[in-house]
């Protein structure tokens, strides 16, 4: 009987250190895992910026405006979104484009809506400066 309580707790002692082994290789992998990721959120990324030109001030209702621009830090085929401010916010126009390998982008749009028009564009959650394009009848 003594025989039996004593491989029964060396057994239970066996398995409560390999489990303690088990959980000591998982923290440490565990703690390398957050290592990794705080020097990955160190490291700068490259910053990440887009301009945005008209070839056209001023233009009549419906006639087609062209925008250019040049990228920085935005990766090729990422969409170009293009905006116009409304009553104070900044709404998606129905324009779109992507950004060519040579890290430029080139869209245009057709407005009927008179007067001073802003717009702007958005790709990977980074906006131009807004431009204004005046719309006349």
């Amino acid at each position: 009987m003594r025989t039996q309580f004593v491989r029964r707790t060396a057994a239970a002692f066996a398995g409560v250190a390999l489990a303690a082994a088990g959980l000591g290789v998982a923290g440490a992998l565990q703690a390398n895992a957050a290592t990794t990721q705080q020097s990955a959120v160190s490291t700068p990324a490259a910053a990440k910026s887009i301009t945005i030109k008209s070839d056209k001030a001023t233009a009549k209702a419906w006639t087609k405006v062209s925008f250019t621009g040049k990228t920085s830090g935005i990766a090729k085929n990422t969409v170009v979104q293009v905006q116009r401010l409304q009553n104070g916010k900044w709404v998606n126009f129905p324009a779109t484009t992507k950004v060519t390998s040579r890290a430029t982008y080139s869209v245009w749009v057709q407005s009927g809506r008179v007067g001073v028009n802003k717009f702007r564009v958005v790709a990977a959650n980074t906006a131009s400066a807004p431009i204004s394009v005046t719309i006349t009848k």
